[in-house]
C-alpha cells in the first residue's frame, strides 16, 4: 500500500497545472499591486494575466 499524499504534494500539483497568474499593476506607475487592490481601484489599476514559461 502506498501512503496518501500530503498537503504539500497536493498544492504542487495544483501549482502545476497552472499555466498563468494574474498580477495587479498601477495604471499610472506601473508598479505591482496586490490583485485584490487592483480590483478594488478599477480606475487606476489593472489586473493582468501572465503566462509562465
Amino acid at each position: 500500500m502506498s501512503a496518501p499524499p500530503t498537503l504539500n504534494a497536493k498544492v504542487k500539483v495544483l501549482n502545476m497545472k497552472s499555466k498563468t497568474f494574474k498580477v495587479g499593476r498601477s495604471a499610472k506607475t506601473g508598479r505591482f499591486t496586490t490583485v485584490k487592490k487592483a480590483t478594488q481601484r478599477k480606475s487606476t489599476h489593472v489586473v493582468e494575466t501572465i503566462k509562465k514559461k
